[in-house]
């Protein structure tokens, strides 16, 4: 199964620019024996509640502070599997990114032959039958000019890090690398792919979309910069609204988009907006009709204990990291659990600190395993 998402949706989620306030994380209200004045702690008890409070206030302001969604955001995500956060990007950061790109046109690749993504010649997203849709990475090591640094801001931008926390969860990572999609006009789209269903019907289990208890589970969140504007019906990013909920794979007439289109939504979304969505929506890409050439980038972020792609391993890419704040290096971290020494973001995109793994344990399974992780 190929899995490259792209824009998104219909339902418009605005960004509230207010900071919350943590709660007070209930863990942290120790209680007290009514004997314990009368007994010196030992210097083990001692740095052991240290470290607890350590972690307990870190935890508190990367993980109970108000949620940056809107309950209205939350339904529209939940029932549709996708929202536009408007205004991400001041016209300004779009045209850094547009003139980054253009820099560097003579590295996108058009996809030709049997790399075109939209069907036979005469299918409904396969555009004129010949130009097909451009790709280009490499954004992140852009470090010429400072090209890099608005694409490097999506990582732990301050108006996205509250959906990321909220869609994927705190430690969350960059699972793929970005790549910018790029259609010029005739340019074919891209059948129907995601899904909460594999073809012969069994869960999608890389892919899951859960909701337990209150909370959002997105095992894989894509989220696409838009850098030109899109109006419905004129191709690009397509969603099957609700479908991350089906019971149901979806027919492959629907995914060629040559049956019930009346289930397809092809949104409106402007440059500068962001588009999450999550991967266990069936969605895909219509042929590009409008004269203006669409841009869009995309990413695609992860819980902190996943991996779907490989990029990360064993290294970045030469140049990622090169300059890149920390709290961007916190989100290229591999896929561990939060507890095993991982570095965390509050929701305004700052480092939250380190949760630590008492180093006794790590001294234990530096024994054990000769490595001081298990």
């Amino acid at each position: 199964r190929v899995h490259r998402g792209e824009n998104m949706p219909l339902v418009v989620a605005r960004i509230a620019a207010t900071t919350s306030t943590p709660a007070v994380d209930a863990r942290a209200r120790l209680s007290r024996s009514p004997h314990s004045a009368s007994v010196a702690p030992s210097r083990r008890a001692v740095a052991h509640r240290h470290r607890t409070a350590h972690r307990v206030a870190m935890t508190t302001n990367a993980t109970t502070s108000s949620s940056g969604m809107t309950i209205e955001e939350k339904f529209a995500f939940d029932l549709r599997g996708f929202i536009v956060v408007k205004n991400v990007f001041d016209a300004s950061e779009v045209a850094a990114m547009n003139a980054a790109i253009d820099a560097r046109a003579s590295e996108i690749v058009e996809r030709k032959g049997r790399l075109r993504l939209g069907g036979e010649v005469g299918d409904p997203l396969a555009g004129d039958g010949s130009t097909g849709r451009a790709d280009l990475g490499g954004m992140l090591t852009w470090n010429t000019n400072g090209d890099a640094d608005v694409f490097r801001s999506v990582l732990a931008h301050e108006k996205l890090v509250p959906y990321y926390h909220e869609l994927v969860g705190v430690g969350y990572r960059m699972d793929h690398l970005p790549l910018m999609i790029q259609q010029k006009m005739g340019a074919d789209g891209f059948v129907f792919h995601g899904g909460k269903m594999n073809p012969d019907g069994s869960w999608c289990q890389e892919l899951a979309y859960t909701y337990e208890q209150g909370k959002i589970y997105n095992q894989l969140l894509a989220v696409s910069v838009a850098l030109s504007d899109t109006a419905p019906g004129d191709g690009g990013f397509a969603i099957v609204p609700g479908s991350h909920k089906s019971n149901f794979a979806c027919p492959q007439a629907i995914l060629e988009y040559k049956s019930n289109q009346d289930l397809v939504v092809n949104p409106e979304i402007k440059a500068g907006d962001v588009l999450l969505f999550t991967e266990a929506a069936t969605h895909g890409t219509m042929a590009w009709t409008a004269k203006h050439t669409r841009r869009a980038v995309l990413y695609r972020f992860a819980p902190s204990t996943y991996a779907y792609g490989r990029s990360y391993y064993p290294t970045w890419p030469e140049g990622t990291e090169e300059g890149m704040t920390d709290a961007q290096k916190a989100v290229l971290q591999p896929p561990h659990h939060v507890r095993l020494d991982r570095t965390t973001l509050t929701d305004s995109g700052a480092v939250a600190g380190t949760q630590t793994r008492d180093d006794f344990k790590k001294e234990h399974d530096a024994k054990v395993f000769g490595n001081k992780y298990f």
